[in-house]
């Protein structure tokens, strides 16, 4: 049987949670049952079970997490818009063309970086073909309901580019960078000013796909203060590209101080101001400072690190020496 309200308060009192009155009541069902029990009661994984012992510390943590996302979100959409004119830059300026037929044809064709008879040439290549579904159940799903794709539907002409990309998704947008070919992608990591000492151009794809999972939490309401979100490993290259460029050590992307960094090196080296930088690392340290005087210490600390803030003063120093 479903629980009512009531039983539901039942529950977490039994539980060990203290729970009372009209007040928290209105709280418990304006968050709703996942956000008001079950989401907030670990971290990560549903065996580590956080030591919660009153009602105003899920809540804390629903307002920590949502503060976050507000915080993080329209960086994400900056960025995210960012990555794709500058990718869409370099595509029309190989291809030639804004058709996708002719960039699929000249652009997209990263497998050729192969030897034909390996396997990384045959996983590239069903990697294409797999794009080339996407791009066509995209187009299929938004012609009636974006303008953008219809208009050319209705006037019986191919679908630019430019068009496609206004409706893909990060990780349709990561498909897309995997699949290009290694001449489009040197130029998109040199526009960007990303070294040249280390494989910068795999890097920026295991980017794009760190971020995508952030994205789709945050714009989702999916928990992001625990970094449950991650759907895979993150490559190791990650933690040596913000070694060297920021000079900020033990990144691994465990708690989402890290993802704030990433997004702070992108946006700098994307030439996002100086100020703009800045106001993401100090937003971010005041949701931190925030929170760490309303949460019980070993409640806060399962969350966030104690090195964040050297992590942050670091931040700080890069951005306020990249040009």
């Amino acid at each position: 049987m479903p629980k009512t309200l009531n039983s539901l308060m039942q529950h977490l009192r039994t539980s060990g949670i203290a729970i009372s009155g009209s007040t928290q009541k209105r709280k418990l069902k304006n968050l709703g049952y996942y956000h008001g029990y079950k989401g907030y009661r670990f971290v990560g994984k549903a065996e580590n079970r956080l030591a919660l012992s009153d009602f105003s510390q899920i809540t804390a943590l629903n307002d920590f997490d949502m503060q976050l996302k507000t915080l993080l979100y329209p960086r994400m959409m900056l960025v995210e818009t960012a990555l794709k004119n500058y990718t869409l830059e370099a595509v029309l300026a190989d291809s030639k063309s804004e058709s996708f037929e002719t960039i699929w044809s000249r652009s997209l064709t990263g497998y050729r970086g192969y030897a034909s008879s390996s396997r990384d040439y045959s996983k590239a290549w069903g990697n294409r073909q797999r794009l080339r579904q996407e791009i066509d159940g995209i187009i299929y799903r938004n012609h009636n309901n974006r303008d953008v794709i219809r208009h050319f539907r209705d006037a019986d002409t191919g679908i630019p580019i430019w068009a496609i990309f206004e409706v893909m998704t990060l990780g349709n947008f990561g498909a897309f960078y995997d699949c290009l070919d290694m001449r489009v992608k040197s130029s998109i990591v040199h526009d960007v000013g990303m070294p040249t000492n280390l494989d910068s151009a795999a890097l920026l794809k295991h980017i794009i796909y760190a971020l995508k999972d952030l994205r789709n939490a945050i714009a989702h309401n999916g928990v992001v203060l625990d970094v449950r979100f991650k759907t895979g490993h993150i490559n190791t290259g990650l933690t040596a590209l913000i070694k060297q460029e920021m000079g900020i050590g033990k990144v691994d992307f465990s708690d989402i101080t890290d993802y704030v960094l990433l997004l702070v090196y992108l946006m700098r080296k994307m030439r996002f101001t100086k100020t703009e930088c800045r106001q993401l690392i100090n937003g971010y340290q005041a949701i931190l400072e925030r929170f760490r005087n309303e949460l019980p210490f070993d409640i806060y600390s399962k969350f966030i690190k104690t090195s964040a803030r050297s992590k942050l003063d670091e931040a700080r120093q890069f951005v306020s020496l990249e040009r």
